[in-house]
């Protein structure tokens, strides 16, 4: 009887400890949504946060893969960033999440979404693949920034992934795998097989099936855009031929950041806008239809002189430019501009000749020196309008030697490096000798003591000159000389 109640007692208590037990592990959630996410810089994240991206609803969580941020398998909101803490920064998983919730809600109020980041800037897709451990042998290779981040991973950031997975496959549903990864493989034809060997090995290990769980891609940055990476889209494109139930993303119009000068990454607009294209693309996988936004056009007339730079580009001529722009609601904003070019003139007239001075008719001004005449005014479509003109003044080269009073000798005339003037011997000592061009500007002015003062024309402009001497008695002499 004794040993009846004991076994019955013992019953009782083994079935108490596995109900409490069986409370204690909440049960799986199939309205938690998970997906996986790995890649390289751009699934990191490199765009600048904003306060507006700190807002994030508690039905959008993040499990942690590292130790920052609460720790590891620890879950929290989903605020950026979302991979590590060692320089991510917003990135497309951040607005993925978000378009899913705002989409899926109206039909199922219980959704919520749960991702596993897990991204290494600069990485190959090599460090996912662990066949023959070739993940180790790659890392093995890198600088110590890289491999800084791998640790942070554990050493091995795809079995971190794995494990990530497998603890949120205990609160939800894996619902899709995200990959951004590529530019450190452009141009790999191999690239896509690769990528296949990590999908398959993920759904493989987490008794996942490969129809229910598709895989998105997203495409690098256009070589449109600048990316210096471009042309291995083409090699994406060739995923959905390799895996089944694959999806390439686009990039198209999305903007390039040119803050570091790599010309591989995106700007905090269109990883929003991207990450919204990765929603959409999962969300038409799972059968919801998508109403996508109309694009806006904004249209304007714009005249210019000459030439319009836009977008980048300098234009010449008349024609019509569009920009396309993407907002970080996806939706494409649009830019046409009418251009008018209107052309402003320049025009050389043939080369003039006088012998002392030269009224220019356009101007209306007098010149008595050789020069290049310019006037600038307008069109009458409000351009510039240049007018040249090369003016020669010869001078009067006729002029004799001796031009002045008898008394007075200016030699050689015309003059090219050295002018003599010889002046009277009563008029030395006190007299002055003064020269001016032909406009009346002094250019020399100075007692004379002997009877010849010789000065050094050689830099003067070419044209006549007057010449003026007077002695102690106010006596004047005059003549003028030809500087070639």
């Amino acid at each position: 009887m004794n040993f009846k109640h004991h076994i019955l007692g013992a019953a009782a208590m083994i079935l108490s400890v596995a109900a409490n037990a069986q409370d204690s592990i909440a049960p799986v959630d199939s309205n938690f949504y998970i997906f996986l996410c790995f890649g390289q810089s751009n699934m990191e994240g490199q765009g600048t946060i904003t306060a507006a991206d700190r807002n994030v609803s508690d039905k959008f969580q993040v499990l942690n893969t590292t130790e920052c941020n609460g720790g590891l398998y620890k879950w929290r909101t989903a605020v950026p960033p979302l991979a590590h803490c060692q320089g991510a920064g917003l990135g497309p998983v951040d607005y993925f999440g978000r378009l899913l919730i705002d989409s899926i809600a109206p039909h199922n109020p219980d959704i919520r979404i749960g991702v596993v980041d897990v991204a290494i800037a600069g990485c190959s897709i090599e460090l996912f693949d662990t066949t023959g451990n070739k993940d180790v042998t790659y890392a093995q290779k890198q600088q110590s920034w890289m491999t800084d981040r791998i640790k942070a991973y554990g050493g091995r950031p795809y079995l971190r992934l794995l494990d990530a997975a497998r603890e949120a496959q205990k609160y939800g549903v894996i619902k899709g795998i995200l990959l951004h990864q590529g530019e450190t493989n452009n141009g790999d034809q191999k690239w896509p097989e690769n990528v296949k060997t990590v999908y398959d090995r993920l759904i493989g290990q987490l008794n996942l099936k490969a129809e229910e769980v598709p895989l998105l891609v997203g495409e690098v940055v256009t070589t449109k855009a600048g990316g210096a990476c471009g042309a291995h889209n083409v090699v994406i494109a060739k995923v959905p031929n390799v895996i089944p139930n694959s999806y390439v993303v686009s990039a198209a119009d999305l903007e390039m950041s040119t803050a570091d000068g790599q010309n591989v990454h995106f700007t905090a607009n269109a990883y929003r806008a991207f990450g919204k294209r990765y929603a959409k693309q999962w969300l038409r996988s799972a059968g919801y239809t998508i109403n996508e936004l109309p694009d806006t056009v904004i249209e304007r007339d714009k005249t210019v002189c000459d030439k319009y730079s836009f977008n980048g580009k300098t234009y010449t001529s008349s024609q019509q430019l569009k920009k396309t722009d993407v907002l970080e609601n996806d939706q494409k904003q649009i830019t046409l501009i009418n251009l008018t070019v209107n052309k402003g003139s320049k025009t050389t007239l043939d080369p003039v000749t006088a012998e002392t001075e030269y009224t220019w008719p356009v101007d209306g001004k007098t010149y008595t020196e050789s020069q290049t005449l310019k006037f600038k005014g307008k069109t009458a479509n409000g351009c510039d309008s240049t007018i040249t003109c090369k003016l020669t003044i010869t001078a009067v080269t006729e002029i004799e030697e001796n031009t002045a009073d008898e008394q007075v000798a200016i030699y050689p005339n015309p003059a090219t490096d050295v002018l003599n003037i010889s002046v009277p011997a009563c008029a030395t000592g006190l007299g002055r000798i003064a020269i001016y061009t032909s406009a009346g500007v002094e250019v020399v002015s100075t007692d004379f003591v002997s009877e010849l003062e010789s000065f050094d024309v050689s830099n003067w402009s070419n044209g006549v000159y007057m010449v003026w001497v007077t002695d102690a008695e106010g006596n004047v002499w005059t003549g003028k000389f030809v500087k070639k």
